[in-house]
């Protein structure tokens, strides 16, 4: 069974908060290809975009219906795409890393935004039956103005249409994905996670999606390899300025070819 948690958000409802423009399509095209492409009786997709995505509901949504529900054979595709914002409480050798939920005050950080470092983990700690767990963040922790981040009050002081081919549906059940938990994020600490007005999407989004639907070999590709060419794709067309960030531990861990598959 493959388990997808889809969060997107555009709009804030603290008013201090800047809307984004394409981030709710990204978690919105995710959720798409997920249901085009998965059998219907072997996935569960829960998409939270813009009001739906309150900081209770994420964490109850992974942290408690998800750690009730899994097993130890299924896959589990967590998706964030929104502003992340540092925040800091002594010095900026100690900021946090925030995902900015709707109900996100700009000014509490600490307690309305969801901590990368801690609560975070922790929710995904709680998932301890699936063997492979994937989560995409397409944001940024650069305290730099633009992009998918803002600077929380405390940082400042211191620093003074997807159309579905004709395939088959994707079985899950005579796959080996391997086991695993990682996390991919958007770009390094000091750079802006970037939207493109030409192709919809963050650009760390369109070409997890373009990478996603790849023609391949197999049923399967390496987890690893995804990475891969997410990385290079990202690096390459922004010119360096956004590289992707790989954090986790894989025993040959694969993902179901969600594009074209031929024989090699």
């Amino acid at each position: 069974m493959l388990h997808a948690v889809l969060v997107g958000i555009n709009r804030y409802s603290d008013p201090n908060i800047r809307c984004l423009r394409y981030a709710r399509a990204d978690a919105e095209a995710l959720a798409k290809l997920v249901e085009e492409r998965v059998h219907p009786a072997e996935r569960r997709v829960r998409l939270l975009v813009d009001g739906e995505a309150t900081k209770q509901r994420v964490m109850v949504e992974i942290g408690d219906t998800l750690h009730r529900i899994t097993a130890e054979d299924d896959l589990v595709l967590l998706f964030f795409a929104g502003h992340g914002s540092p925040e800091t409480s002594t010095s900026l050798l100690d900021a946090r890393r925030y995902l900015i939920m709707h109900d996100t005050e700009r000014d509490k950080l600490f307690g309305t935004a969801i901590d990368m470092e801690r609560e975070l983990v922790a929710l995904v700690e709680r998932l301890d039956k699936p063997a492979l767990i994937l989560l995409f963040v397409d944001t940024c922790f650069s305290g730099r103005s633009g992009g998918r981040t803002f600077e929380g009050p405390r940082l400042r002081e211191l620093r003074a249409d997807r159309r579905g081919a004709a395939f088959s549906l994707i079985s899950l059940k005579s796959l080996k994905l391997g086991k695993g938990r990682g996390i991919i994020t958007a770009c390094n600490d000091d750079q802006v996670a970037r939207e493109s007005k030409e192709c919809g999407h963050g650009i760390f989004t369109d070409l997890l999606l373009k990478v996603l639907t790849k023609p391949r070999g197999s049923e399967t590709v390496s987890v690893l390899t995804l990475c891969q060419e997410l990385v290079e794709g990202v690096t390459s067309s922004t010119s360096g300025k956004q590289i992707p960030i790989i954090n986790g531990r894989f025993e040959d861990a694969r993902f179901p070819c969600m594009g074209e598959t031929h024989e090699e």
